[in-house]
């Protein structure tokens, strides 16, 4: 009798074991969602528009990116253009909303999280193996309805949580806490309407929420390019 129990203990665990995901294998699910690690590195650059809405106000712009070293994002906002760049190390923004048209140098901490979006736009686990950042699968859990698995992902500037959809396998949401001029706070953005674009499938919706923001912002990308020519002086700050 004892032996028999071992023995339907046995078959009963084994499904469960079968089924069990790793971090990694995980991760290698979203690479394939995404279009696949070859076309991911494929990506040299990119460049999108933007359109949101934000306390009433419409706004718009264009992003452009050398992916894994710079950003550049002009935002128009009340008939003002706004523009924050990152390139490599350094950064500089331009905002007369803020008291002025000359460039500034962005704060360490602003640049440290600001890198971030030299990537592909949900491509974030993909970049995650790339560096080889330490990542851990916390579990499966419910957001919105639905099955996702939470990956837990140290990187240089923080620990963020992913969160990848258990069907899909594409990233639904990130969140984070982020440390800017002394304050600390919590960062969550969602990714929706996936769209293929070149053999890749990307996020066309993304929606923020920020201590830094006066509400949620839900953004739209369209217009998206790849391997375009990028002229380097883009991303110089004037003099």
């Amino acid at each position: 009798m004892k032996k028999q129990l071992i023995t339907l203990m046995a078959l009963v665990a084994i499904p469960a074991l079968s089924f069990a995901q790793t971090a990694d294998e995980i991760i290698n699910k979203n690479i394939a969602a995404l279009g696949g690690a070859d076309k991911i590195a494929s990506i040299k650059t990119l460049q999108f528009d933007q359109s949101m809405n934000i306390m009433g106000m419409d706004v718009t712009g264009k992003t452009t990116v050398v992916v894994g070293q710079s950003s550049r994002m002009d935002m128009s906002v009340m008939g003002q253009q706004i523009t924050t760049v990152i390139d490599g190390d350094k950064g500089w923004s331009i905002n007369p909303m803020t008291g002025g048209a000359a460039p500034q140098a962005l704060p360490e901490d602003q640049i440290k999280i600001q890198k971030g979006n030299a990537y592909l736009t949900g491509a974030d686990l993909f970049t995650a193996k790339m560096q080889k950042y330490p990542v851990e699968l916390v579990g499966k859990e419910k957001m919105n309805d639905k099955d996702v698995y939470n990956l837990k992902v140290t990187r240089p500037e923080g620990v963020a949580n992913y969160y990848v959809d258990a069907t899909t396998y594409q990233l639904t949401a990130m969140k984070a806490t982020v440390t800017m001029q002394g304050q600390s706070g919590e960062v969550k953005t969602q990714y929706s309407n996936y769209k293929t674009i070149d053999s890749l499938t990307v996020p066309s919706t993304v929606e923020l929420n920020s201590p830094a923001l006066p509400g949620t912002l839900v953004m739209t990308l369209s217009n998206i390019v790849f391997n375009l020519k990028v002229d380097p002086t883009l991303f110089m700050m004037p003099k």
